[in-house]
């Protein structure tokens, strides 16, 4: 496996187009983060109902609630997670496009060991954005929690490795597409287009059926914000928010994941380069 990561390595680090995209998600994650804190506090400077909007702040970047409203921003379906799996999909047409992948199989390399090289490379891609996040929450969270203990910093964290499953299986449905599809252009385009599809798609099912659906089953691990204040219910403003994570929706995000996998598999196995 190190010998596969090496290799995807190797492709990757002279590749600009790859450094310049993962720095902009970083870029545009961290000042969504960051850049909604700030607006708060903005917005108590020039109103005169600052406390509630600084008790807004603290409660929704408090310890351990942070972490789930952060994952949740994160995760939401066409979001800023769409450029991870536009990375993806140029990377992996690339493969095809400059035949790549053909001297890697000429030189030994095994269609088994291209398909690993790939996932480990998504699931870099994965741990990389749940790293920022974590950072990102333990410093808001640092900053705006009134108690600081370790049981509320921990508390909610496993919001987090829910959330790199959740990314983990969404660029591999993304990995799919380009490996499919193989033209940088068309993955891309129809990448964007199943964003717009499968709600269409899910508006005709039976409300049962909805959640099984690809993106709905990934964004059905993580599928709500929650703090203490949101809990708060009146007859005005009544909604379900999430309590913790089902494993029922982590079964079917794992089966997709496996789904995902397994057909990129078989296609390799199959395809004549």
């Amino acid at each position: 496996m190190i010998r596969l990561i090496k290799i995807e390595w190797e492709k990757l680090k002279s590749y600009k187009a790859f450094w310049v995209m993962v720095v902009l998600y970083i870029f545009i994650l961290s000042s969504i983060i960051f850049g909604l804190p700030a607006t708060l506090d903005y917005i108590a400077a020039q109103t005169e109902g600052n406390a509630a909007v600084k008790a807004f702040k603290a409660i929704v970047f408090n310890f351990p609630d942070i972490w789930q409203n952060i994952a949740y921003v994160a995760s939401m379906r066409g979001f800023i997670k769409v450029i991870l799996a536009i990375i993806v999909v140029i990377f992996i047409s690339n493969e095809f496009t400059y035949l790549t992948i053909r001297t890697n199989i000429m030189n030994g390399m095994s269609r088994s060991e291209f398909l690993w090289g790939k996932l480990g490379f998504i699931f870099f891609l994965s741990l990389l954005s749940t790293l920022a996040i974590f950072l990102s929450g333990l410093y808001l969270g640092l900053t705006n929690s009134p108690i600081i203990s370790f049981s509320a910093i921990f508390g909610k964290l496993q919001y987090l490795p829910a959330y790199l499953l959740e990314l983990f299986t969404y660029l591999s449905f993304a990995l799919l597409v380009g490996m499919l599809i193989r033209k940088t252009g068309f993955s891309i385009i129809l990448l964007l287009l199943y964003l717009i599809i499968e709600p269409i798609i899910a508006y005709y099912l039976p409300d049962a059926l909805e959640k099984y659906l690809p993106l709905n089953a990934m964004n059905g691990v993580i599928w709500s914000p929650n703090t203490s204040l949101i809990k708060v219910k009146t007859p005005e403003f009544d909604m379900d928010f999430q309590e913790f994570i089902t494993w029922e929706s982590v079964g079917i995000c794992l089966a997709y994941a496996a789904l995902f996998i397994s057909i990129n598999y078989f296609y390799l196995k199959r395809k004549d380069f």
